[in-house]
């Protein structure tokens, strides 16, 4: 049997896939394109690259018709709050509400008993404490929480009326090895860019503001317990740090582990309309998840990736 994640390249799609893989399970990674990962190095004979797009249901039918032995789907790809999403916000949200309808009508169609969607702690809005599943509903304060709320109540929907098992992860600014800070979202740019010697790092606010950034393998690992919980009382889990670590604090540590002397500034205020962090109880009592990293020993460990990855990157450019 096999498991479906899509957007199996991307950051937590390829985690998600290393961890299947080292637990013996088939994995099928869909996405766009193919990348070479490090990490993925060791588990490769778990792994099948299907190219496709989960905006395309063809693409999808096409992988379930070549691969009748799904068991279960883990999705993951979504459009992130960026400047790039609020300056197209048709896009992404097309991708984070349709993406995740055509995975929903895959496994209804193709009776593939599980899915697993990967939301956002966004969908909680701002708030004065952190979150729980069963305290705080659904209040998104922008746009981008909208989408990712909508797409949750679709993917709930879809288990109560035909009968699938569906659940939700909600993780909380996640980072790590499988893309360069130059090649993360603007916030991580410029808090992580010290540890790769970008320059011009700044943002315009967040000096007044804390958050549960979550170190990709924590998060990864979160959703695969998640996918495998056999019965679990709920559907909704939150998966992330349960420790708030200031924007200037991040952005100090990146410097302290970096080859190359670079400043950040930080603006006043607060750069998003969100709460600290999530509260994970649920995730502990359930699924026995708990964070594995601290954030400075993630920032070391990501430093070291980031130095070989740019070295690796170097040796094979013409």
């Amino acid at each position: 049997m096999s498991i479906l994640v899509t957007g199996g390249f991307g950051l937590l799609g390829s985690w998600v896939g290393f961890y299947l893989g080292q637990r013996g399970k088939k994995v099928i990674l869909l996405d766009l394109r193919e990348r070479y990962l490090d990490y993925l190095e060791g588990v490769k004979d778990s792994l099948t690259f299907f190219r496709g797009d989960v905006l395309s249901f063809p693409h999808l039918s096409q992988v379930a018709l070549a691969h009748p032995d799904i068991e279960g789907i883990i999705h993951t790809p979504a459009a992130t709050a960026t400047p790039e999403y609020w300056s197209n916000p048709y896009q992404g949200t097309i991708l984070n509400l349709v993406g995740t309808l055509n995975v929903l009508e895959l496994a209804r169609l193709f009776r593939i008993p599980r899915v697993v969607y990967v939301s956002s702690g966004a969908v909680y809005g701002e708030t004065k404490d952190n979150p729980r599943e069963d305290t705080h509903p659904i209040a998104p304060s922008d746009l981008y929480g909208a989408s990712k709320g909508g797409a949750e109540l679709l993917t709930l929907q879809y288990g109560n009326h035909y009968g699938l098992d569906t659940r939700i992860v909600r993780p909380y600014f996640f980072f790590g090895p499988g893309v360069l800070p130059s090649e993360s979202t603007f916030l991580f740019r410029n808090l992580l860019g010290p540890l790769e010697g970008l320059q011009g790092l700044s943002l315009e606010r967040g000096k007044d503001q804390r958050l549960g950034f979550t170190y990709v393998k924590d998060t990864a690992w979160g959703t695969v317990l998640a996918y495998e919980k056999e019965n679990p009382r709920f559907r909704v889990f939150n998966i992330a740090s349960d420790q708030a670590t200031g924007f200037g604090e991040l952005a100090r540590l990146a410097q302290k582990y970096s080859d190359t002397p670079t400043e950040v500034t930080i603006g006043p205020g607060k750069l998003f309309p969100r709460g600290e962090t999530l509260d994970i109880t649920r995730a502990r009592e359930e699924l026995g998840f708990a964070p594995r990293y601290g954030i400075e020993e993630a920032v070391v460990e990501y430093a070291h990736w980031v130095r070989e990855e740019l070295r690796r990157r170097r040796k094979n450019t013409p």
